[in-house]
């Protein structure tokens, strides 16, 4: 794919979508494409593709690069994208909040037009809720559309001091008390989502994983599938955007199938995981691929080319976030699903 224009980062944009008439020409509105939306467990729908303001974003800090996340996020809400995807892990919720916020006034959209995820590390400290409202505030919102805990661990693997079911009964909470309207997990195994699933008096809805195709594990999806918990893939251009996945097996099947449709390689691959059976969240660090990336939902991949970029994907599976963990290696083949 390298040498083909296709050698994009999963980072954020930094320039607004403008159309730019000819001299004397009459300026006409473009309709941001729409965006299909799935079902989730407890009747809640979420947008298929959603916009992520970690990677790129990470910590963002100084006049400049908040006016960038604050136009980047602006331009994807502009270009039709209607789910934000954040994290109290990103520390850069006040400047995405800002950017929301301002586009909701500009644009007299309802509040309840947009989905906006987030996602709790803290759960010790300060805990659940207390972060929750902290996000919530920092943010400038009432409330999430779905709440997610981040990992099942802490950053660098270390167990929680309480109990996964236990951080669980305070994430429910939170939906009593209609701060979220759903809530979910990301990162999690089969083993973390055994330890609450039975016991659960609000079943998670979502499972946020990294998922491409040299990280498919069948395993987890089957499982979630099973018990109508949505997943959805974070770094799903993996191949494009990861260095150590470059120049690898996935490649030629993406290219032909991308030459048969008239589509990009990003296209395509975004395609494979929609018809693997997961929802997506991805970024982009150019300003014409927000409406590509959008651009997924008017052509369909073959069985045969689905079944092909899976087993290239397959026969060299790699992980490329969450390495610092020993429950996350390299070589997903050593861990669990």
């Amino acid at each position: 794919l390298k040498g083909k224009g296709l050698d994009c980062r999963e980072d954020l944009v930094v320039l607004a979508f403008s159309l730019r008439a000819a001299p004397g020409a009459m300026a006409v509105a473009v309709r941001p494409p729409s965006v299909p939306a799935l079902p989730l467990l407890d009747g809640v729908e979420i947008p298929a593709i959603g916009y992520g303001v970690g990677t790129a974003w990470y910590k963002a800090a100084g006049t400049e690069r908040e006016n960038a996340l604050i136009e980047s996020v602006q331009a994807a809400l502009d270009a039709g994208y209607r789910h934000i995807d954040e994290a109290e892990m990103y520390a850069n919720e006040a400047v995405s909040g800002k950017a929301i916020c301002d586009w909701l006034r500009r644009t007299d959209t309802p509040r309840s037009e947009l989905f906006i995820t987030s996602k709790v590390m803290s759960v010790d400290d300060p805990g659940v809720e207390a972060m929750c409202r902290q996000s919530l505030e920092r943010m400038g919102l009432e409330y999430f559309d779905l709440y997610l805990v981040h990992a099942p661990f802490n950053p660098d693997g270390t167990p929680f001091d309480m109990k996964l079911l236990d951080v669980w009964r305070r994430m429910e909470d939170l939906v009593d008390k209609k701060l979220v309207r759903a809530i979910g997990v990301s990162n999690w195994r089969i083993c973390d989502l055994e330890e609450i699933f039975a016991d659960a008096r609000i079943k998670p809805v979502c499972n946020q994983v990294e998922a491409h195709p040299y990280l498919q594990q069948p395993g987890l999806l089957r499982w979630c599938q099973d018990r109508d918990v949505l997943v959805t893939a974070y770094c799903p251009l993996g191949p494009l955007s990861q260095e150590q996945l470059r120049l690898g097996p996935v490649d030629e099947h993406v290219e032909r199938a991308a030459q048969r449709l008239g589509k990009t390689a990003a296209q395509v691959l975004l395609r494979w995981s929609l018809q693997s059976g997961r929802g997506v969240v991805t970024t982009t660090s150019r300003p014409d691929r927000l409406r590509e990336f959008l651009g997924v939902f008017d052509f369909e991949l073959s069985g045969e080319e689905v079944a092909a970029i899976s087993a290239a994907g397959a026969s060299e599976p790699r992980r490329c976030f969450w390495t610092q963990c020993t429950q996350f290696p390299a070589d997903p083949t050593k861990a669990d699903e």
